[in-house]
């Protein structure tokens, strides 16, 4: 049988090319040189002929702030926390905070949100939910093909909103 191999970028970076012609000049990068790291990709994406050479900043003064910008998103993104009783411990956490934009196609700031105020927001609760939901949908999709996860496949196949 004979399989053919759909390529699409997740969320399309600015200045990207089609997804297909991204993928195989990242395997012509790999052939090239043996592997693929980031670094290397900035290298080869650098010459103006690269198609993922607009996917970057070349000016450095603007890349630098727009670098500690993904420092602080990462910075809002890592934190967790979990809410107990005084003597218990703590079972699970929960990101401290959630970019609008991930919740509602609506959100065009860069603002972040507590776990908080989603909860108390009707709609930005259910819309939470509907991509948390989507999300254990995709990671459903991706641990199919393994055995060993049929009892989570089920559990997740199982979970409605």
């Amino acid at each position: 049988m004979k399989y053919k191999r759909i390529c699409r970028w997740k969320r399309k970076p600015v200045g990207a090319p089609d997804a297909d012609v991204a993928i195989k000049y990242i395997e012509g990068i790999k052939r090239k040189r043996g592997g693929i790291t980031p670094k290397l990709l900035v290298m080869e994406a650098k010459t103006k002929k690269s198609p993922l050479h607009d996917c970057f900043e070349w000016n450095n003064n603007k890349a630098a702030k727009e670098y500690r910008e993904i420092q602080a998103r990462r910075i809002l993104r890592f934190l967790v926390i979990s809410e107990i009783e005084d003597d218990e411990e703590p079972e699970s956490f929960v990101r401290a905070f959630v970019a609008a934009s991930e919740i509602t196609e609506n959100e065009k700031s860069s603002r972040y949100l507590t776990i908080k105020e989603i909860r108390d927001d009707e709609d930005l609760d259910k819309q939470y939910k509907e991509q948390l939901l989507s999300e254990l949908y995709e990671i459903n999709h991706r641990i199919k093909a393994y055995d060993e996860f049929s009892l989570v496949v089920h559990a997740i196949e199982r979970v409605k909103i």
